[in-house]
């Protein structure tokens, strides 16, 4: 096809017809322009349509993760909710031997650590999103991360562990709470009287209450309300 233009340009030229041959210039430049063109709409037309596969195996992570993060924030605030009760009777004070039998000792020893799914989250960051639904999504778990939820779990877990080593340090029942599931009984007078009586107990636990149904469970109900709304729109998005 080239030669057969190039044959054209030369008969042109060597009859010295110099209009038909700027006319025919202009052409060829015109045909060259368009193919160019049009390369680049199907280069564009392609990237487009990997941008979107791309974009579209993103969302689906994402719905994968938040179902999976809704999963684990509900466990979460089952297991202080179930708690609760018993808290409660140390917070007014009023402990008996029977609540040994409902954990009171473990009431500390056990706490949440949340392992937040992140890798879509991590992608969409890597391609720049701006759409209100993502932003919004990225937000939500910068905040979890970094104020209402892992930091709080955090102060629960230390505040546990130091408990722990206070216990593992001063008294001799140690070895009898670690090992075993304490009931009223199967453990010893000793360790009986702690639990039930011990200021320095009910001033941790009162502590702990504090952080637990003031701050942390205030703010997983309200932020798995948040991830279940962006949940339901990110799966809109993919089911469309």
């Amino acid at each position: 096809m080239i030669k057969f233009f190039r044959k054209i340009r030369y008969d042109l030229m060597e009859k010295n017809k110099t209009g038909k041959y700027l006319k025919y210039a202009i052409g060829e430049i015109v045909l060259v322009m368009i193919g160019i063109l049009l390369a680049l709409s199907i280069n564009n037309w392609n990237e487009n349509r990997k941008n979107q596969n791309e974009l579209n195996n993103i969302h689906n992570q994402i719905v994968f993760e938040l179902d999976n993060d809704i999963e684990e924030l509900t466990r979460n605030l089952e297991f202080y909710n179930s708690l609760k009760p018993v808290f409660d009777e140390v917070i007014a004070d009023s402990r008996t031997t029977d609540l040994l039998d409902d954990g009171l000792t473990r009431l500390l020893a056990s706490s949440t650590s949340t392992n937040l799914n992140k890798s879509g989250i991590q992608r969409l960051k890597a391609i720049s999103v701006k759409d209100s639904l993502s932003l919004r999504l990225i937000e939500l778990y910068d905040l979890m991360e970094t104020v209402n939820i892992i930091p709080i779990e955090n102060r629960i877990s230390n505040e546990s562990g130091k408990l722990a080593e206070i216990y593992r340090d001063n008294y001799s029942w140690y070895t009898e709470w670690i090992s075993k599931r304490i009931t009223k009984d199967n453990s010893s007078k000793e360790l009986q009287d702690y639990f039930v009586n011990s200021q320095e107990y009910r001033h941790y636990v009162v502590s702990n209450y504090q952080k637990i149904y003031n701050n942390y469970l205030p703010a997983l109900k309200s932020t798995l309300i948040e991830l279940d709304k962006i949940r339901s729109a990110f799966k809109e998005i993919v089911n469309k």
